[in-house]
């Protein structure tokens, strides 16, 4: 008497290998554009730390801060016109995303596309963690933010071109 093979195995083993080299591809830019994606987020998180509700905290008892509301918020967003400064931070990514995106798919194109994808990443998760680092470094600098968002906002358009294109290459421009 023959076993027959479990369904699951027949299955897999139903697949020619580039039918699994193509499933890993797409499951990669997946992966890829979901942490691209995802490193957007932290200045959304960040804002509700950087102007907190003071009234709900206690105030250290070696802090003299006499009529200050604004005692326990990060500087420059301690001043009235925080939601203008958040404005500013989030007009810098967004402008240069746009203007990024005119010229990121030219790029992509042209370079390797596995360099531009692995340095673009890489870059916009350096630039994620020094806006977060700007906390631990001490640093107070409208500035210093905007320009992390700036470049910030650039490294991102490296994403969508590259795994347009990748996902193209391999799977076909009529597929």
């Amino acid at each position: 008497m023959k076993s027959s093979v479990a369904p699951g195995i027949k299955l897999l083993t139903s697949f020619s290998r580039d039918s699994w080299y193509r499933s890993f591809i797409l499951f990669l830019t997946f992966i890829f554009y979901t942490a691209y994606h995802l490193s957007r987020k932290p200045i959304s998180i960040v804002k509700s730390e950087l102007h907190r509700n003071c009234s709900t905290l206690v105030r250290p008892s070696d802090l003299n801060t006499s009529n200050n509301d604004t005692w326990c918020d990060w500087a420059p967003f301690d001043q009235q016109n925080y939601e203008t400064l958040f404005g500013v931070l989030d007009n810098c990514f967004l402008v240069a995303y746009a203007i990024g995106m005119f010229f990121s798919g030219i790029f992509g194109e042209r370079l390797p596309l596995r360099y531009y994808l692995s340095v673009g990443m890489l870059l916009s998760g350096l630039f994620t963690v020094l806006f977060g680092l700007g906390f631990y470094w001490n640093i107070h600098s409208l500035w210093y933010y905007a320009c992390i968002q700036v470049m910030n906002g650039l490294m991102q358009t490296t994403g969508w071109p590259s795994v347009v294109t990748c996902v193209g290459n391999w799977f076909g421009k009529g597929k």
